[in-house]
């Protein structure tokens, strides 16, 4: 078992990556803290073998918390801030994440930090249900199956569920990033679908759920073979 913390002064980015960790075969988290004080106590009653850190945090920065530690379990830093890519590799950290992490970028993370031996069930990890969206102040958990389509409003996506309309702080490309590919299709520049509600195709539009949504010139060729494929 590979046993991780995660440091970070943003609750949100913790549960994050704590629900990303609570998804993989043969990890677990032991622990969350806010900050660089908190986490060396922690590193002194724990066995921790990878520690997620945030760099930017008040106080002591997640850079100069790892150099200042005399035994440095695996390090894995996050941040929002691609400047400091450099400093962290040459504290041979596992490797540098950019916010907000998406499950398939967490993923390739896990496989640098796993065993060979243990990593298939990791890469086959093709059969996740659920994706948390940060609506308002929340990580909130949605069924892949419930979402129908989303579409883009500026920094926003709605969201469209079957059961609930979600107003979700996240680009379309990051979404399309969390979403199988194999179930939804981008059809326009700011929507996606999920193929399983579409109703029927007429001209350049598609109905789902009595909504009649436009199919960009771009994205009609792909669309269509995806359908096909999956008759």
């Amino acid at each position: 078992m590979i046993n991780c913390i995660v440091v970070d002064d943003e609750p949100l980015a913790r549960q994050l990556i704590i629900s990303y960790i609570n998804q993989i075969p043969g990890m677990q988290c032991l622990g969350e803290y806010k900050g660089a004080v908190e986490a060396f106590a922690a590193l002194h009653t724990l066995s921790v073998d990878v520690i997620f850190i945030d760099i930017e945090m008040p106080g002591i920065s997640g850079l100069n918390f790892i150099r200042s530690l005399k035994k440095t379990p695996a390090v894995v830093f996050i941040t929002a801030y691609a400047q400091h890519a450099v400093d962290a590799f040459e504290i041979d950290a596992v490797d540098y994440l950019v916010k907000p992490v998406t499950m398939e970028r967490f993923l390739k993370t896990v496989r640098k930090i796993m065993p060979p031996q243990d990593q298939q069930a990791v890469l086959q990890r093709q059969d996740i249900s659920s994706i948390f969206l940060k609506v308002d102040r929340r990580l909130v958990r949605v069924e892949l199956t419930s979402i129908m389509y989303a579409m883009a409003l500026g920094d926003y996506l709605k969201v469209y569920c079957t059961d609930q309309t979600l107003i979700v702080y996240l680009s379309l490309g990051k979404l399309e990033g969390l979403l199988p590919a194999q179930s939804f299709i981008r059809i326009h520049r700011s929507t996606i679908v999920n193929k399983q509600y579409i109703q029927f195709i007429e001209g350049n539009f598609l109905r789902i759920n009595d909504t009649d949504l436009p199919i960009g010139l771009t994205y009609r060729d792909h669309l269509l073979s995806m359908l096909s494929n999956s008759v």
